[in-house]
């Protein structure tokens, strides 16, 4: 067993990777650049709001069916802490009002053709595309494709923009259009190979979902999910140093040698929990295809902005979790979260708190803004989707180069990076949202698996 584990990258991937290996009982640091751990995983009081409590400035919430994120904060003494949301409803931005998105569906991706006509979102037109299409048997998915190669054929082009795209290319700051089935909705790829009907894969995968149904969809934390990342910290201790960037690489003997500008850290094992452009420098001189690989991972830019303000100042009742906003509306935002109305801990009676996202890689209008003129903008379509009146407390949290996009093919080359370090750089792994999923189970689940090895 190796006994000494360098961990480069202190976010939720890395603190997971380093929580396994000292529950292992292995000798481990972790090395962070920037003056605190928690990567793209923050909250924070909104400064001038009169809010007793601090607010999630990015993920506010992870799935509590896949119970990584769920054991982990059971581990860490959080369980009493554990909430889910109120699941109210969710809508769209369609058409000039905010309309309910058609139940049931997987991802974004409706079965019922009458709640899809209901819906008031898509066309007539639209809707006989959809109904067409939606029974038609096709052959299983062999390969990987994209979401919009995949589902285009299956929906026809209005339901996936005006529903499936807002989902899935909402929350990854991208296009679903060029988005892996495989690395991005696995369960559609799932669906999708099994053939035939979709209609019908989707319909067993709702009634299995059903019937395995234990405790809420989701789950977040009182506080926020920055207590997730203190309480890791506080176990580790001195364990982690901030302020640490690693430079380079070197072979020590049949181990390594993680150095700093400052200081040599020896190590058996070495796992590399960071964006992925700063992997493809630390593995460059050994593995040079993987550098390229690495390099080669496009990110998305994306922007949470927070709005406060008195209830009485909206006109919407606010009767729900928040809305989606597809590209084919024009508008700046991507998603709107009601957060005081998802939330029973975000709500002190007397508050709205909206959470405002806005970025795709092929819309980076919010980069050409000044902070000025990007909540100006806000409020305007505050003003037309939800009647926000007067002038809200507002938090401005941008997230560059945050979200790997996840191209067709790109489990495939996770595999075959995992190949090469293994023959250029034993000891050393590659984990985290850079390889096989962006979501917090996806990234304890990889962290502690790192860790382990």
């Amino acid at each position: 067993m190796s006994d000494r584990v360098v961990v480069v990258g202190g976010g939720i991937s890395g603190l997971a990777a380093a929580h396994e290996a000292a529950r292992l009982g292995r000798d481990v640091t972790v090395l962070e650049a920037t003056a605190r751990v928690g990567g793209k995983i923050d909250s924070g009081f909104v400064d001038g709001a009169a809010l007793p409590f601090p607010v999630d400035m990015a993920a506010d919430g992870f799935l509590a069916r896949q119970p990584e994120v769920v054991d982990l904060c059971h581990e860490l003494g959080l369980g009493n802490d554990l909430v889910s949301p109120t699941g109210a409803q969710a809508f769209i931005w369609a058409n000039g009002g905010l309309r309910s998105i058609p139940s049931p569906s997987v991802l974004g991706v409706p079965f019922d053709v009458d709640a899809v006509a209901a819906s008031g979102i898509v066309s007539e037109t639209g809707v006989k595309d959809f109904a067409n299409r939606i029974d038609t048997i096709a052959a299983p998915l062999v390969e990987d494709a994209s979401v919009g190669e995949v589902l285009r054929p299956r929906v026809g082009d209005e339901v996936f923009e005006r529903l499936i795209d807002p989902l899935l290319g909402g929350i990854n700051a991208g296009n679903a259009d060029g988005l892996s089935i495989d690395a991005g909705a696995a369960q559609l790829a799932a669906a999708a190979r099994v053939g035939g009907s979709l209609r019908d894969a989707l319909r067993r995968q709702v009634s299995e979902a059903q019937a395995a149904a234990a405790g809420p969809v989701f789950n977040g934390v009182t506080g926020g999910n920055r207590r997730i990342i203190d309480a890791l910290h506080t176990e580790l201790g001195d364990r982690v140093r901030t302020g640490e960037a690693v430079v380079r690489l070197e072979r020590n003997g049949t181990g390594w040698s993680v150095r700093t500008a400052a200081a040599s850290y020896p190590a058996d094992r070495v796992v590399l929990a960071t964006p992925a452009w700063i992997s493809a420098g630390l593995v460059s001189s050994h593995a040079p295809d993987a550098a390229t690989t690495l390099t080669e991972l496009p990110y998305g830019d994306a922007v949470l902005v927070t709005f406060v303000i008195d209830r009485s100042h909206i006109e919407h009742p606010l009767d729900g979790s928040g809305f989606l906003a597809p590209r084919t509306e024009g508008l700046l935002m991507t998603a709107c979260s009601w957060a005081s109305s998802k939330w029973a801990h975000y709500d002190d009676g007397t508050h709205a708190i909206l959470r405002v996202s806005a970025g795709r890689t092929d819309d980076l209008r919010w980069l050409e803004l000044t902070s000025e003129e990007l909540v100006a903008q806000l409020c305007a379509e505050l003003a037309e989707t939800v009647g926000l009146r007067g002038e809200p407390i507002v938090r401005l949290t941008p997230w560059k180069q945050s979200l790997p996009q996840y191209r067709p093919g790109h489990l495939d080359r996770c595999d075959a990076l995992d190949e090469a370090l293994a023959v250029s750089m034993p000891g050393v792994t590659l984990t985290g949202a850079q390889m096989r999923g962006l979501g917090l189970p996806a990234c304890v689940r990889q962290g502690r698996l790192a860790g382990a090895e």
